[in-house]
């Protein structure tokens, strides 16, 4: 292969994953998503060359690094470490591409999008980096986002990638049958996922609590140099500045609100500003929910979330997915204590959390009728598996997610947590009520629609105020819940089908 191919390959590669990240926050240019792999779909299956499978990986891997750049500001290594593992994933895109293109003669527009969902697919079980499947890219179409209930992302990425093979198609091929026919099955999926979404919006809700959130906007260095009763009475004077009429059923703080907490110190004195139970809302069966980090007997560090009701700790919930890298550093990662320091260095802390090992729901009386709901901690909002994992185990009536995000500054992190809980809430078919330190804050419904988000002045992020919502309540479980992810396997399922079918019509023909 020539040196003017190679170039060609990486350039093709680079544009096509350049627009894709364009396509993403902080430009967020969705409609991009519709047209970005059309130059390499189409360029791959025209070329018929070696090396336009490694051009993707190099591509791809600039492309991720794009995307987790707000990690540099606690591990700058990681940026540049993390995308690393997921180039496994796309070589094998390629030769998936490869084989059947080159090899079986297949159509680009029924290999393409199947191939690339399905190693999104295997990636997200694998590592778990769900942030840049390409059907985040779409978070506003909320009519397609319905489709998150059975199939999670991934119908949604199909779709798009379906219609960026049937362009590809129509450019190569634009009188040929199987392009206009591919042109016509695209257009037939993004029109019933529009239609069916639609329908699927016209369910009512029952109205829920009245949930109310402290965004405090604290600064992240603060926690550590102003004692703690500083800090948290910014924040309670935040909800004391509330309109009179709004009595919260359930008042939630945000991640890690105060730190260093022991458990032979009673939250009751930590809190006793002038005295405890003495402005948390209470009467009725009224529930608290506080984020801080708490140092156990045994010398650990956790993050947790305790729930308090009328002056007393009910539940206390410990994050049970880590931040790798900011958290804690894997035990299985080369050059670990490099990577420790780097984490000191750059944050300030030990990332040397201990997880939590169960999944934690909590009564609340007050509200129009008894409900139970869900807790999660920030970084848990990208994995759908904590979510199905607390709907099986307990069906809350809704969730909260509980939130810092302060290490990250005003950076696209907080863009890709508020498009994730968009999904998450329609996955679960529960509303998710969360309260970040620094924004974004917001409330959505079952069906992933944003109720309420703080806001001041056009700014969502880096402002103080409250975030008020009546949540709303469904019932029953998605068929996502209750399948799980073997019904997004439809899809890598249906390509090894077809990819079988094909191989044994090609051995048949030649006998």
């Amino acid at each position: 292969m020539t040196r003017s191919s190679v170039l060609t390959h990486i350039l093709v590669a680079v544009a096509t994953l350049g627009l894709v990240s364009a396509a993403f926050h902080p430009l967020d240019l969705w409609p991009l998503a519709w047209v970005a792999f059309v130059p390499w779909m189409a360029y791959h299956e025209k070329t018929r060359r070696r090396g336009t499978a490694r051009a993707l990986m190099a591509a791809y891997y600039l492309h991720l690094a794009y995307m987790l750049q707000w990690i540099g500001a606690v591990a700058p290594p990681a940026v540049w470490a993390i995308p690393l593992l997921g180039l496994p994933f796309v070589w094998l895109c390629g030769w998936i591409c490869d084989r059947c293109v080159y090899g079986l003669g297949m159509r680009g527009v029924v290999v393409y999008p199947l191939a690339i969902v399905s190693c999104e697919l295997l990636r997200d079980q694998f590592l778990g980096l769900t942030w840049s499947s390409v059907g985040y890219s779409q978070w506003r179409w909320v009519e397609g986002v319905q489709s998150a209930a059975i199939f999670r992302v991934h119908l949604l990425s199909w779709a798009v990638l379906l219609v960026n093979a049937a362009i590809a198609a129509l450019l190569l091929r634009p009188r040929d049958r199987g392009s206009l026919v591919g042109a016509v099955v695209a257009a037939a999926v993004v029109g019933t996922l529009h239609v069916g979404g639609a329908a699927r919006l016209g369910n009512e809700l029952e109205e829920g609590p009245l949930v109310l959130g402290v965004q405090g906007n604290i600064e992240q260095g603060a926690k550590e140099r102003v004692p703690r009763r500083v800090t948290w009475e910014r924040q309670r004077q935040l909800y004391a500045g509330r309109s009179p009429e709004l009595d919260a059923d359930l008042l939630v703080f945000a991640e890690t609100s105060f730190i260093g907490i022991r458990p032979d110190v009673p939250l009751s004195r930590v809190l006793e500003l002038p005295a405890w139970g003495g402005w948390l809302p209470s009467g009725r069966g009224q529930g608290t929910v506080l984020g801080h980090d708490l140092v156990t007997e045994a010398g650990d560090h956790q993050n947790v979330a305790t729930v308090v009701v009328e002056g007393a700790p009910v539940a206390r919930y410990a994050k049970r997915v880590l931040v790798p890298l900011g958290e804690h550093v894997p035990a299985w990662l080369p050059a670990r204590a490099w990577f420790s320091r780097q984490v000191v260095e750059q944050g300030g802390y030990e990332p040397d959390m201990v997880p939590g090992d169960r999944f934690v729901v909590c009564e609340l009386a007050a509200g129009p009728r008894p409900t139970r709901f869900g807790l999660n901690i920030c970084y848990e909002m990208v994995f759908p598996g904590e979510f199905r994992g607390l709907m099986l185990e307990h069906d809350p009536d809704f969730i909260v997610n509980i939130s810092n995000d302060g290490w990250y500054g005003e950076s696209q992190e907080q863009d890709l947590v508020h498009v994730a809980t968009r999904f998450r809430a329609v996955e679960s078919g529960r509303s998710v009520f969360r309260v970040s330190n620094t924004g974004i804050s917001t409330s959505v419904d079952p069906f992933g629609r944003y109720r309420h988000t703080v806001e001041v002045e056009g700014d969502r992020k880096a402002v103080a105020g409250l975030l008020v919502d009546r949540v709303r309540l469904d019932s029953g479980q998605t068929a996502w819940v209750r399948a799980g992810d073997l019904l997004p396997a439809l899809l890598p399922l249906s390509l090894l089908i077809l990819v079988g079918w094909t191989a044994l019509r090609r051995r048949f023909s030649r006998a």
